[in-house]
């Protein structure tokens, strides 16, 4: 019997042909310089300047400019409860307490979702390589001996970060025709924080607008020992590296067991092994 190719969540892989990771639940405070490990599950651990110590300044990102190639660019269709929870989990990101959308979207069988107003921040690899040359290491601490010297885990820095303060939605029926929603629906179960504009007379497709941008997508570099010395590496965008901010929402949502969803991200369908 020949063995079905691994499927993949496309909510946490739709970046990764464009070179970046997915945050599964977007928030505000994801910034470049901040560390990830990966043991078990994948999460973010905090700056690295909370555990290391150089005599170079610490780098800044520079301001932050359009980012066109990921601007726009739209998911697969997402079974409906699933998508639902992460436009829940967005709209939280961006200040607002939704009940439950359900109630505008009860025709709906499936959705489209896309970041749109995306910018990115970033800091310079070369910098960030002078960072860590010019440091060291708190060693005595148990997390850094975990992620940072432990055989099986990985710990890498985000290096660059996409923004967005809105979010498009695409609804359609069960033949993947686009069906109109439920507007006042939405406004009543809404807070003032966020806007609703359709697309079009049809409603199918919606922008929310925050008040502000959350970080929904990123890349990074591998930190690796080196002999006496920490080295970056770069590392594929891949689904392993996508991880969840607990407290907002719908926590654990974003696994691939409670996913339905088949999608096959191709060259990029692998485990990390660098």
């Amino acid at each position: 019997m020949t063995s079905l190719p691994k499927k993949k969540d496309p909510s946490i892989t739709f970046l990764n042909k464009f070179g970046y990771n997915v945050i599964k639940l977007p928030r505000t405070g994801i910034e470049p310089m901040d560390v990830i490990g990966r043991d078990q599950v994948t999460q973010l651990l905090g700056p690295l300047s909370k555990v290391w110590t150089s005599t170079g300044a610490e780098p800044m990102p520079g301001p932050a400019h359009p980012a066109s190639a990921v601007n726009g660019q739209r998911t697969d269709a997402l079974d409906l409860s699933f998508g639902l929870s992460i436009l829940a989990n967005t709209l939280a990101a961006f200040g607002a307490s939704v009940p439950s959308l359900d109630v505008a979207y009860k025709s709906a069988h499936s959705v489209q979702f896309a970041y749109t107003n995306v910018t990115s921040t970033s800091v310079s690899p070369f910098d960030a390589g002078n960072y860590l040359a010019q440091g060291t290491l708190r060693t005595d601490n148990p997390v850094v001996k975990n992620y940072f010297l432990g055989e099986k885990t990985k710990t890498f820095l985000i290096l660059e970060v996409l923004k967005s303060d809105s979010i498009t939605v695409s609804a359609t029926d069960s033949h993947g025709a686009t069906i109109g929603v439920d507007i006042p629906a939405l406004q009543g179960v809404l807070s003032s924080k966020i806007g609703v504009s359709p697309s079009d007379s049809s409603n199918s497709t919606l922008t929310f607008t925050g008040p502000v941008a959350v970080t929904f997508g990123f890349s990074v570099q591998q930190i690796a020992r080196q002999g006496d010395s920490w080295a970056l590496h770069g590392a594929m965008p891949s689904a392993d590296i996508a991880f969840a901010v607990g407290g907002i929402g719908m926590a654990g949502k974003g696994s691939e067991a409670a996913n339905p969803m088949v999608f096959e991200t191709g060259d990029f369908d692998c485990r990390l092994s660098i």
